[in-house]
């Protein structure tokens, strides 16, 4: 099975990946790494991982806390901005991917500035943003909706997927897929919540812009 979006979908988002399903992974991994880091940095809060985020907020709603339900607000606001932009340029701008990664690092490497400047949250409220960008640029691989930060959905997939194959109606690549998605977002909270605890929001946020570089890398060279 082809492990890209078909040719004219690629030619529509303006270039694709040399190694879609690392490009995904990565992809996954990152939105983990950083989803680790905001939780520390933030107070529990999530910069990728928006059901958390609304749960939270639907609890500081109901215990009146506004404040705190106002910062959540926030970040979901970022990340909703983030999409809209992002799917703008995704339907709109020719080699539309590599526009999106050229705004992530820019947004990434803003938020370094605001963290070094004293200021981490608003430089995570800016990496929450890219995070809602970093979504448009999933990928269709074995049949497989990868490369989002949607992790509950990779492991319905999985179990849906194992089912399939179980009673013969599909093969194991799909369920294989979900599986690697699902790794690679722990492994991503695993080196993020490590990088925090050893090295601090800074050098976190600068590897991470170094992991989009990388991306961007893996989308120029065709």
């Amino acid at each position: 099975m082809p492990h890209d979006l078909p040719k004219s979908a690629a030619d529509a988002r303006g270039a694709a990946p040399a190694s879609p399903l690392l490009f995904a992974s990565l992809a996954t991994a990152l939105a983990g790494f950083l989803d680790a880091v905001g939780y520390q940095q933030l107070n529990h809060l999530y910069v990728s991982f928006m059901s958390g985020n609304s749960t939270h907020l639907g609890m500081a709603f109901a215990a009146g806390e506004w404040a705190d339900a106002a910062h959540a607000g926030y970040i979901i606001g970022a990340f909703v901005a983030g999409a809209f932009l992002g799917t703008l340029i995704s339907d709109g701008a020719s080699r539309s991917l590599r526009v999106l990664l050229l705004g992530e690092i820019v947004l990434c490497v803003a938020a370094i500035a605001l963290a070094s400047a004293g200021f981490p949250t608003h430089a995570l409220t800016l990496i929450a943003a890219t995070m809602g960008m970093q979504n448009v640029m999933h990928r269709d691989i074995s049949g497989t909706d990868a490369g989002k930060s949607f992790i509950t959905g990779s492991l319905f997939g999985l179990g849906q997927s194992l089912a399939r194959v179980l009673t013969k109606r599909a093969k194991l690549a799909p369920a294989c897929v979900n599986a690697v998605s699902w790794l690679s977002f722990i492994a991503g909270v695993g080196c993020g919540a490590l990088s925090f605890t050893h090295w601090g929001v800074i050098p976190s946020l600068t590897l991470a812009c170094l992991v989009l570089v990388f991306m961007f890398i893996l989308v120029s060279v065709i």
